[in-house]
């Protein structure tokens, strides 16, 4: 969750409560509509509160280390690659040794020695 979300989702509730103390018994439609784009705005900053997975942008690591060459021109990353340094490393090293076959171990010969 993001400091500017949060305070974005408190102004906007602050100004839905103003609003809605304000309104007379008979609310114009001008001011119903200014009450839901406000609440909307709220709900939308609401919505966010959660989504937020940090720096990284990462849902394993979301507070993790940017990887440095996220965005290098000079030297940019595969495709696929986020910023997450922790999950480009294992991407790395997955990419460096490339898996073999799996060998089906040789079992003993039945019977005795002869």
């Amino acid at each position: 969750m993001g400091y500017a979300n949060l305070r974005e989702l408190q102004s906007a509730l602050t100004t839905a409560s103003d609003l809605a103390s304000s309104l007379q018994s008979a609310p114009s439609r001008r001011d119903a509509d200014q009450l839901v784009h406000v609440l909307r705005q709220a709900l939308t900053a609401a919505s966010s509160l959660g989504a937020e997975t940090g720096p990284t942008g990462c849902a394993i690591h979301p507070h993790g280390a940017v990887d440095p060459l996220y965005g290098d021109p000079e030297d940019p990353l595969p495709p696929g690659y986020g910023k997450c340094l922790l999950c480009n490393d294992r991407r790395r090293r997955a990419d460096a040794h490339p898996r073999t076959p799996a060998r089906t171990p040789v079992s003993p010969r039945a019977g005795g020695a002869g």
